[in-house]
């Protein structure tokens, strides 16, 4: 009897047809797949052709359990097992040492789930294909377990317990370090849902496909669960993974106390699972590599889906870091799709993405998009492909042709750093809203742009053009934030829906320089565009300290239809200094609406203790085109220009009479203007008029070419208040002066001036003041006579009261802190008195001496403060102690 070779895939039917195609030769003995006789009913192989058909096995209730001492399928062969059709679970286990080699197909018939357990490792060559029923599990693990029912072990053959009938629920891993596992599979494999070739080891749709291993290793190789479940991962030393399921779908949970192994993925390898519906990814590792265009994809297919289609979830879990260069994780709706896609969920101790790498969450079609959550202790997104196309970058959005709403991002790391046109981004390009990007983080670094200086480092979220839905909100809550080289942080609106806002809680903010050209600012910016209609969002920055410095710029501005968003500083210090190296660019906060637009600018408020602009950067508020200015509002402890400029600008006609545009209002403590620094409203165009000036301020300085002007160049100026207590170096002029600090409120002609008014408190400056009596004090009645100038106690004896003056009376001590600040400084003071002084305890001496000391005159050595307070040189110095300021009675050495 001569056999007939076969070759079958899943898609071609199998059913009982099979069995009786089959031709089986007996005692046919195959050197690749040995059964070890451990079982109680041993496994058979049997050869035909380049099949290896394997029958036998031990039952238990819906399980068949096969063992073999080796498995492996030969390039070219197959290895079909032939279960009976009511087998749920096919589970077979290698005992002995070798590695199982699979580059030819693996079959089975019906519906079963097969379960490939060795120890040893497992590799999938290119051409290595699965034409199975259910699910498949590949793992490296030492035994299936089935809870208290017992477990089938590979590392210690037994014979399965009777009692094993129920489904598989654990993978158990003893040895220290598990085998790998790799896949290099490319082989045909059908098509896929949406009508394309598939490649690659794949299960039938709906169902998973397992790889539990040590490392788990994919080169070039493919995985497709269509519909279905994809899981990758493994453990580093001795533990438990849990195996979860109904049978045909079955989902992996991993012990956290137990180090996990690593996951690689290069040169193209895939792992898919489009389709209608469904369809999920997980990832558990220490360490996920993946290179050279590799991905995971979710998505409802293009053309595929209905209103309930949902796609499953990407959950990608690693202990310790996650690298993706020049690969993707993807979750989507694909465009003329239908459905709603899933979510995208890292949690990693660091995450770094680079060469144009992206995770992205969105939806092209009629469905809404999923939400991409990050959880990692450090995120580094840099750079771009090699040809500076597509951003290294983490992406939540509805693209164009969409009608869904697009997912949010959530970002909750330590530290976040997006640099070399690396981009975070969140839009819409449909009809849907675009979702919101939330950050949470300790330190968030956003620099430069990309290598050709085209494309901008930045977080984004927009509302782009033909778009009709609402742009989301940007929300950075940081300890530190530093935006520098062109980098930026940005909403928009390009077409009818409203643009996003931006919010900023940090302790210390930072937005340093321009790109490398000098062309782009570093910024944060809420804009609408050309030819939009939707409004700006709002600019809301909380912070301790904001430093504003070579050119950068923090901007609301609509340059459309739309309405400009407020901006809202409120810190405790902030510093705007100098422009960019070529000039171009003033360092600023602005709200403004651009030229040829028609909206209006928005407001502009700072809360601050001190404010400083300095050398060329500035302040102000806008209107460029028709629509009005907005007005601005200082309200702080302490202001400083120091060549730098308070501006509102308009070029519009106020068209509401009830509103002012374009006012300037301070309030502060104190307010210095130097170095030709400029506070004021600058009006143009025909009954266009000029914008107020509102000051209040406790003081008022103004030097060096220094002016507040509220001008208007051909209609009438506007008006300037200054409510002040004290004002210095800076006065009213009818015209302004070159030369001078100037007050103005000038208009087209002398008749269209505004008006200046300065308030100050009035001062009658002979109030409390007392008249002096016109004779002079006689001094030689104010001399002591208690003790006589010249007497023997005060020869060779020297006194000094001080810069402090002599007191009222001679009799009236002076005080320590007037007579030796001067000359002397004295130990500091304790900290448990009030006061410390100096008390002179002058050493007793004979009258011999006395004598001798009235007829010789000695060099002083010391110095002592004697009753009176007064500073006494003596011959020799006396031990001081000092004790809690006291005075006593003045009184004059005895006369022997």
């Amino acid at each position: 009897m001569s056999g007939v070779s076969i070759r079958l895939y899943w898609w071609q039917g199998l059913g009982i047809a099979i069995a009786s195609a089959i031709v089986l030769y007996t005692n046919s003995s195959v050197a690749q797949i040995t059964p070890d006789g451990t079982l109680p009913s041993n496994s058979n192989v049997k050869l035909e052709d380049n099949t290896r058909i394997i029958s036998g096995g031990t039952t238990r209730g819906a399980n068949l359990f096969h063992s073999f001492s080796e498995f492996s399928v030969p390039t070219g062969s197959q290895a079909l097992f032939n279960n009976a059709l009511d087998i749920e679970n096919i589970l077979t286990r290698i005992t002995g040492s070798s590695v199982s080699n699979i580059d030819g197909s693996i079959l089975t018939l019906g519906k079963a789930n097969l379960f490939l357990m060795n120890p040893n490792g497992i590799i999938f060559g290119k051409n290595a294909s699965l034409n199975i029923g259910g699910s498949f599990v590949a793992t490296t693990a030492n035994a299936i377990g089935f809870g208290n029912l017992g477990f089938f072990s590979a590392s210690n053959p037994e014979a399965p317990s009777p009692l094993l009938t129920v489904n598989p629920n654990a993978l158990l891993f003893n040895q220290i370090a598990a085998a790998p596992i790799q896949n290099s599979s490319t082989a045909p494999a059908g098509s896929t849902p949406g009508g394309r070739d598939a490649f690659g080891l794949r299960v039938r749709d709906g169902r998973s496909l397992l790889l539990v291993g040590g490392n788990v290793n994919m080169d070039g190789g493919r995985l497709n669960a269509f519909s279905g479940r994809v899981e990758l991962g493994g453990l580093r030393s001795a533990g438990t993974v849990g195996l979860n399921g109904d049978g045909n779908n079955s989902r992996l949970s991993f012990p956290n106390n137990v180090e996990r192994s690593n996951v690689f993925l290069s040169n193209g390898a895939q792992v898919n699972v489009v389709a209608d519906n469904g369809g999920s990814i997980a990832v558990n590792a220490r360490n996920l590599e993946m290179t050279g265009e590799s991905s995971l994809r979710a998505a409802i297919g293009e053309g595929l889906g209905t209103v309930g289609s949902q796609v499953g979830d990407i959950e990608v879990h690693a202990t310790g870091a996650i690298n993706l260069n020049n690969s993707d994780i993807f979750n989507q709706v694909r465009p003329g799709a239908n459905g709603q896609a899933g979510d995208i969920s890292i949690s990693t101790s660091s995450l770094r993405l680079e060469g144009g790498a992206q995770v992205s969450a969105g939806t092209f079609g009629a469905g809404k998009g999923g939400s991409l959550r990050i959880d990692a202790q450090d995120v580094q997104i840099i750079g771009r492909t090699p040809d500076s196309r597509f951003p290294s970058g983490l992406f939540a959005g509805a693209d164009g042709n969409s009608t869904g709403d697009a997912g949010d991002i959530t970002l909750r790391t330590n530290t976040l750093l997006v640099r070399d046109g690396a981009q975070v981004g969140n839009g819409t390009y449909g009809l849907g809203k675009g979702g919101s990007l939330r950050v949470d983080a300790q330190d968030v670094q956003i620099i430069g742009r990309s290598a050709d200086d085209r494309f901008p480092s930045g977080l984004f979220a927009s509302a782009d053009g033909n778009s009709t839905g609402n742009a989301g909100d940007i929300t950075l809550r940081t300890n530190t934030l530093l935006v520098r080289d062109g980098a930026q942080v940005n909403t928009a609106t390009f077409g009818a829906g409203k643009g996003g806002s931006l919010t900023v809680d940090a302790q210390d903010v930072q937005i340093i320089g321009t790109s490398a050209d000098g062309r782009f600012s570093s910024g944060l910016n809420v804009s609408t565009q050309r030819n939009s209609i939707g409004d700006a969002g709002d600019i809301t920055l909380r912070t301790n300290t904001l430093l504003m410095r070579d050119g950068a710029q923090v901007l609301t501005v609509t340059n459309g239809a739309g309405k400009g968003g407020s901006l809202t500083v409120d810190a405790q210090d902030v510093q705007i200094i100098g422009r960019s190296a070529d000039g171009r660019a003033a360092s600023g906060l602005f709200a403004s609406a651009g030229r040829n637009s028609t909206g209006d600018a928005g407001d502009f408020t700072v809360r601050t203790n001190t404010l400083l602009v300095r050398d060329g950067a500035g302040v102000g508020v806008e209107s460029l085109g028709t629509g009005t200015a907005g007005n601005m509002t200082l309200n702080a402890r302490s202001i400083r220009l120091n060549n730098g400029l308070l501006i509102a600008t308009t070029r519009s006609p106020k068209v509401d009479p009830n509103r002012e545009q374009a006012t300037i209002n301070i309030n502060s403590n104190d307010l210095i203007i130097s170095r030709n620094s400029n506070i004021r409203t600058d009006a143009r165009g025909a009954n266009v008029i000029g914008g107020n000036i509102n000051i209040n301020a406790d003081v008022l300085a103004g030097f060096q070419n220094s002016d507040i002007t509220a001008n208007s160049t051909d209609f009438r100026g506007g008006n300037v208040r200054i409510n002040t207590k004290g004002i210095f170096g800076i006065q009213f002029r009818d015209i302004a002066s070159p030369n001078t600090s100037d007050i103005t409120a000038t208009g087209a002609t002398r008749e269209l001036s505004g008006n200046v008014q300065i308030t100050t408190p009035d001062i009658d400056p002979t109030n409390g003041l007392i008249e002096l009596p016109t004779n002079l004090v006689d001094v030689s009645q104010q001399i002591s006579t208690a003790c006589t100038p010249g007497s023997r106690q005060f020869q060779s004896s020297f006194v000094s009261t001080g810069r402090g003056g002599l007191p009222m009376s001679p009799t009236e001590p002076l005080q320590d802190t007037s007579t030796l600040s001067a000359w002397v400084r004295l130990r500091p003071k304790p900290a448990t008195r009030a006061k410390t002084t100096i008390s002179p305890q002058p050493t007793a001496v004979s009258n011999s001496t006395k004598v001798a000391a009235a007829t010789t005159i000695v060099e002083a050595t010391g110095w002592v403060v004697e009753s009176n307070g007064n500073i006494e040189l003596v011959a020799q110095a006396p031990n001081v102690t000092s004790e809690s300021s006291r005075q006593t009675p003045a009184s004059c050495p005895a006369s022997r």
